[in-house]
């Protein structure tokens, strides 16, 4: 079937940090480009050049959005949007990444325009990103349903996606068609996935390794505990070592801990690890003379009053901390993405819906009037009742999640209970694919994760486990990427971590 002419690419004038693009006419595409059933759409297509610090560096995008079906009847139950780029190289296939925010549920416009792809936002507008991970691997960023340009085909599809096993079935199958139409089984595959999309990544990994679907890598970032569950007393003790950080940052902590950062940080990880850790597990033994010590010493570390301890829990809850660590009144409150940034500092949006409308819709060339869901705002029927967000209607539907644990991540803002109830996705994933390797990343200053808590929990695995699972540290909040200094550190990381994973699989002579 010849390609439509709404299959070609339809471009905007070059601007000054693009290359010319032009509109790929390749025979070998047309008949992946062009509607397959009646009720498919149509993928428009362009060709740009990137300036790596490789060199330059030639790719093709790919926009659209991928039906997702009844196996039953192919009756398309909703589309999932998706940017792509490929780079055509003659020699071994690459790999190709398949990437994802979290939430739930949030576009992919994060980790695709501010951290992997080929070109990045400023303040200033798109840039090339010289640090892409596209020098390494074909990208593909995915916008989970009901986020971005996906929707659901009609109002009753919604709840099938609205939880945890739909979400992951949904995205298996946006893999295995896309990866169908484009013809990129032989491609070696690797998932990523940010905050929430690691739960995502690491169910989505054990779902695909029991149907013997081969994952060469899992790259998890910002996500908790890289699914080890661990005593509750363990995450309390491992959120002491990031607030040290901010605390020493916003220069709250005493005058002999404000001398040298990485004592400081050693000397609380020690106390949080050998006695913060053990005096919660038996806490309910303490007595009050110990509850005060504990109290007194968890104040000096993560730079507050001591008054402002629970000498029941002996914890400091986050959303407590984050809201009365710099001023009891909240008026200082910190931003829950980056414990060095106050909330009423943070201006790192400002601009997101209008440098995604001019990429997408613009540089691009993707024609559609959808809103771009969590960004922009269309209209919805009146009167009606009031749409609730997805965070309201979301269920997590997983084994070992119960109602009572999504009401207590609510209340308290602590993922904890959540990742603690979650199976073991990521671990039984390894061991069921031999050959699949982990990357994990935090950033220092995230107050929902924890640095040295996943360096603890992985060092635990059995050995075949450990060797095949690394863990990073950078200095930056939960969007690692979108720090300046922490990024190009952080590719480069990711990158080799490609490289090597690929290196490994490769026939031994």
């Amino acid at each position: 079937m010849a390609a439509t002419p709404a299959a070609r690419a339809m471009m905007t004038p070059d601007t000054a940090a693009a290359a010319p693009a032009r509109v790929v006419h390749a025979e070998a595409l047309q008949d992946a480009l062009a509607p397959r059933l009646i009720d498919d759409e149509s993928v428009v297509v362009s060709e740009r050049r990137v300036q790596t610090r490789r060199g330059p560096l030639t790719y093709e995008v790919r926009v659209g959005r991928v039906p997702i079906r009844n196996d039953d009847t192919g009756q398309v139950r909703g589309r999932l949007f998706f940017v792509a780029y490929v780079v055509k190289t003659k020699g071994p296939r690459r790999p190709i990444t398949f990437a994802w925010n979290g939430g739930p549920l949030v576009a992919s416009a994060i980790i695709h325009m501010d951290g992997l792809g080929p070109r990045r936002r400023t303040a200033q507008g798109m840039v090339d990103n010289p640090d892409t991970l596209l020098a390494d691997t074909d990208l593909v960023f995915m916008d989970a349903m009901e986020t971005g340009f996906s929707r659901p085909a009609a109002p009753e599809f919604s709840p099938e996606f609205m939880n945890m096993t739909g979400d992951v079935n949904a995205t298996a199958e946006f893999i295995r068609a896309y990866r169908a139409r484009f013809r990129t089984g032989d491609q070696p595959l690797f998932i990523a996935g940010e905050s929430y999309g690691v739960f995502r990544a690491a169910a989505l990994a054990e779902k695909l390794s029991a149907a013997h679907v081969d994952i060469a890598g899992a790259i998890l970032l910002s996500g908790d505990i890289p699914n080890i569950p661990q005593p509750p007393e363990f995450y309390d003790a491992m959120h002491i070592p990031a607030r040290t950080a901010a605390a020493f940052h916003h220069k709250r902590l005493a005058p002999d801990l404000m001398r040298d950062r990485e004592a400081t940080m050693q000397a609380a990880l020690d106390w949080a690890r050998t006695v913060y850790m053990p005096a919660l597990a038996r806490r309910g033994t303490l007595a009050a003379d110990e509850r005060e010590a504990i109290a007194t010493t968890l104040a000096r570390y993560t730079g507050i009053s001591p008054a402002q301890v629970n000498r029941e829990t002996l914890v400091v809850p986050i959303q407590q901390y984050l809201t009365t660590s710099l001023s009891l009144d909240g008026s200082k409150a910190l931003s829950d993405e980056d414990m060095r940034v106050r909330i009423d500092e943070d201006r790192s949006d400002v601009r997101s819906a209008e440098l995604v409308d001019s990429y997408i819709r613009g540089e691009l060339g993707y024609t559609t009037d959808l809103t771009y869901a969590g960004l922009e705002t269309g209209y919805s029927p009146y009167p009606a009742p009031r749409k609730l967000s997805i965070r309201d209607r979301w269920i997590y539907n997983q084994p070992g999640v119960t109602p009572e644990i999504v009401a207590e991540v609510k209340r308290t803002w602590e993922v904890s209970p959540l990742a603690r109830a979650n199976p073991t996705w990521i671990i039984n994933a390894m061991k069921q694919d031999k050959d699949m390797r982990v990357f994990v990343a935090t950033g220092r200053f995230d107050p929902l994760n924890m640095c040295e808590g996943n360096a603890i929990a992985a060092a635990q695995l059995p050995t075949d486990l450990r060797t095949r699972m690394s863990t990073h540290c950078y200095e930056s909040g939960h969007i690692i990427f979108r720090d300046n200094d922490a990024r190009a550190p952080f590719l480069h990381d990711l990158s080799a971590f490609i490289q090597r994973t690929m290196a490994e699989r490769q026939p031994k002579p």
